[in-house]
């Protein structure tokens, strides 16, 4: 980059051109082209270098923020290694005419539904990796069930992500189950890959590309739709070994009775730390000094809680307990050195 060019998108985590009235920080500048189709990614990204390195990443790179040598990663479309379930209205509705091939009871009104649905959110039940279905469906049309009991799986998508309150990207359940109006189904055509699926989505580098691609439209929201996944950036789990499917399934089984914070918490969250290092140290094989502290992926973590379409402006945060979770306020402190200025009272 020459001396006084206003930076670009494809430079690699730099950062933009500070624009300053006076002593007064406004923004940056950031050349960066227009995509092809779709919203502008750019638009509400406070740091300039989390859109670099955005852009790198989906590129088949993993950034270094310290200016060290990036690293190779398999980067495609969820569309070209999976499938995406139907939406909702094909699957059903709660209502007492139901369109669709299932009426969706919630809660499920037998001990073990025949038709498993995963329908609605509940950020508190979603905190671990695996979690369970939380409606039953009656079938409508037979012929209809059929074709959507077909695209049963354990991998489920989250539709309507809430940074600030939700932990997970994807669910998995412990047996195949419908994915409903908030969760819609990925399906594998080989579901061992789900494992690698399932950290890599729910990874720092998996917020990042989905926060990335996202409409960010609602502060503390990045919400997609079924049409809209397909084209989310994803780990390319075609290019993994079996060896490597392996440890991924073994890594997903030592990390799946663990808690996970919200995602704007992600900077603090011990056991997003954890999975990290398993997807890249132990399934990926990539230097652990991405993974030390003060490295790349700490830099991105406290990067990504500090964007304010992440936090939302929120001034709780969550705690776990023996017994469950509390949530805690902030202090004033807290949420200056959060928002790297002055809070908002």
């Amino acid at each position: 980059m020459d001396h006084g060019a206003i930076p670009q998108l494809e430079d690699g985590p730099v950062g933009g051109t500070p624009i300053l009235l006076g002593d007064e920080y406004c923004g940056y500048l950031l050349d960066c082209p227009l995509p092809d189709d779709g919203p502008w990614p750019v638009a509400g990204i406070a740091d300039a270098a989390l859109a670099q390195a955005a852009h790198q990443l989906q590129l088949g790179s993993l950034p270094s923020f310290d200016h060290g040598e990036a690293q190779p990663i398999p980067i495609t479309r969820i569309a070209e290694c999976a499938t995406v379930g139907p939406v909702d209205r094909l699957v059903g509705s709660p209502t007492a005419t139901p369109r669709g091939a299932f009426r969706i009871h919630t809660p499920p009104v037998t001990p073990v539904p025949h038709h498993p649905v995963l329908w609605a959110h509940d950020a508190k039940r979603e905190r671990q990796l695996v979690i369970q279905p939380d409606a039953e469906g009656a079938p409508v049309n037979l012929d209809d069930a059929r074709r959507i009991q077909a695209t049963a799986t354990r991998a489920h998508y989250n539709l309507d992500l809430r940074f600030n309150s939700q932990s997970l990207i994807v669910a998995m359940t412990e047996r195949p189950c419908i994915g409903g109006r908030a969760w819609p189904s990925v399906i594998f055509e080989n579901p061992d890959h789900e494992y690698a699926f399932a950290l890599w989505s729910n990874s720092t580098l998996s917020l990042l590309l989905h926060w990335w691609t996202a409409n960010k439209t609602q502060s503390g929201r990045g919400s997609s739709t079924v049409t809209g996944i397909p084209r989310i950036p994803t780990l390319d789990v075609r290019e993994l070994l079996p060896a490597q499917h392996e440890r991924a399934r073994a890594a997903f089984e030592a990390l799946q009775d663990k808690r996970f914070l919200p995602f704007d918490q992600i900077d603090e969250d011990k056991a997003r730390h954890e999975l990290d290092r398993a997807l890249l140290v132990d399934v990926l094989g990539l230097p652990e000094s991405l993974c030390a502290t003060g490295g790349p992926l700490e830099t991105l973590r406290r990067k990504l809680a500090a964007e304010p379409q992440i936090h939302g402006g929120k001034r709780t945060r969550v705690v776990f307990t023996d017994t469950g979770e509390r949530t805690v306020r902030r202090s004033v402190a807290e949420m200056d050195a959060r928002v790297g200025g002055a809070a908002i009272r």
